[in-house]
């Protein structure tokens, strides 16, 4: 399936941020980034939210109904026909929904009445789904849908070839494989267009290796599938709206992670060949973590995980967001690579002291702040019940790890020379310059160590 596609993002910016007692924005200067909490079957939970709010200025939820992964009525236009006409054909590749999610939804709504009163939480939909029940002759309606369908098809069926990352995305799932048989195939949305045969190009393979479970292995497909078609679609659209994306499940997690891994890959490769990459290839060592008590969290209401962003929170927050920038900036001028790290350093040192002041305020919590070049989350232990607040940071930015992550494996590139372009052109026509590619924050430290 060969496919040539121009891609439009916009970028966020870091700034000075005051905030008043509930921790909103109180001025029109940049701000802290904003997240988007990944969709998958089941509605997040309050201490997904609570877990969020203590790191983001925002929070977005995704709409109940927005699953799939672009308008349908977009697809023929995905595989490469002229857009003059648009049909609503079925679904694309559709995230399933829990048998109770509705209900559960409104819950979580009620749950966290107080701060979407304050303005801190919002539900959005990536598209207005209205404009998929038209058909249209001489356009294609997207409903404002801000990514290329064309390239989220081609994303999504090339890294959805790769064995290891489908079986990811369902390996160690405990809940999922304590469902019955019904419940699993009431997840499943199956014959979706984006996974059959287009053109030339054959249908995606099943899950591959022994299951316990033969005779759900195509509904466990089309669930891994689905949750990687999530994933994909959350980064694109967090990359497009100047938000950071936050999963708050290990499968969506591992499989987020797994695309900034393949990404990070190709770059230090690619770094081999071009000494272009090979400051930005640096950046990729620095880490950031934050371990809280996640037992206390989930016992505190939201107005108090709330009363928490203070003005230290809002000064730690842009002094890790400026201190990861400023890196990363670097790294696009210094071409030596021990000199990048002395700076680097340097950068990590002054914002450790201002980290400080949110650990003595945030002593309830057990909160323990980390950041170094090099630091492996693994090499890391925390007390039984605590997580760690990760931070996955590139200098190539999220929709350029995006493209590296899905595009390529290192098995199957035989020219590097073809590669090192089109990244070079990704990156200056992205202008990606936030300074970070996937942001995976208060993942269980248990969950990280066993991946």
């Amino acid at each position: 399936m060969e496919v040539r596609f121009t891609i439009r993002f916009r970028t966020a910016i870091a700034g000075h941020v005051e905030y008043d007692s509930y921790g909103r924005v109180q001025n029109e200067a940049p701000m802290i980034y904003e997240a988007f909490v990944a969709p998958k079957e089941r509605p997040n939970s309050t201490l997904e939210i609570k877990r969020a709010l203590l790191a983001f200025d925002k929070i977005h939820i995704a709409d109940p109904g927005d699953r799939d992964l672009f308008p349908p009525q977009a697809f023929m236009m995905a595989m490469g026909m002229p857009p003059f006409m648009g049909i609503n054909t079925g679904p694309v590749r559709p995230l399933g929904k829990a048998r109770d999610y509705d209900d559960a939804f409104d819950r979580l709504m009620s749950d966290v009445d107080i701060a979407r009163r304050q303005g801190l939480i919002d539900v959005v939909s990536s598209y207005d789904r209205s404009t998929s029940d038209k058909t249209t002759i001489g356009a294609v309606l997207l409903g404002d849908y801000p990514l290329n369908p064309r390239f989220m098809l081609w994303a999504y069926r090339n890294i959805g070839r790769d064995a290891d990352v489908i079986k990811l995305a369902i390996a160690g799932d405990n809940e999922l494989f304590g469902l019955s048989d019904d419940e699993i195939r009431s997840m499943e949305v199956a014959n979706c267009s984006a996974d059959g045969g287009i053109n030339n190009d054959p249908a995606l393979p099943l899950l591959e290796g022994n299951l316990a479970r033969e005779d759900l292995r195509t509904t466990l497909s089309n669930i891994a599938r689905a949750r990687l078609g999530s994933v994909i679609k959350t980064i694109g659209f967090c990359v497009s709206k100047k938000m950071i994306p936050c999963f708050g499940e290990s499968s969506y997690s591992a499989l987020a992670n797994k695309i900034a891994l393949r990404a990070n890959d190709v770059i230090d490769r690619v770094a081999a060949e071009d000494n272009f990459w090979a400051s930005r290839a640096e950046v990729l060592r620095v880490a950031h973590e934050e371990y809280i008590d996640e037992s206390i969290l989930n016992e505190m209401s939201i107005d108090d995980v709330v009363k928490l962003r203070t003005s230290v929170w809002g000064k730690q927050a842009n002094a890790r967001e400026d201190m990861l920038r400023s890196i990363a900036d670097l790294s696009k001028e210094l071409n030596d690579k021990e000199g990048l790290r002395e700076a680097a350093r340097d950068r990590i040192v002054r914002y450790r002291k201002i980290a400080e002041e949110l650990e003595r305020e945030r002593s309830s919590l057990k909160l323990k702040i980390k950041c170094d070049i090099g630091m492996a989350v693994a090499g890391m232990a925390t007390a039984e019940g605590g997580v760690v607040l990760s931070q996955m940071q590139t200098a190539i930015g999220a929709a350029t790890t995006l493209l590296a992550g899905c595009a390529y494996t290192l098995a199957k590139i035989k020219e590097y020379g073809p590669v090192i372009q089109q990244l070079k052109a990704a990156e200056a026509e992205f202008k990606d310059d936030a300074a970070f590619g996937l942001h995976n924050f208060y993942a269980r430290i248990d969950e990280v160590t066993k991946s």
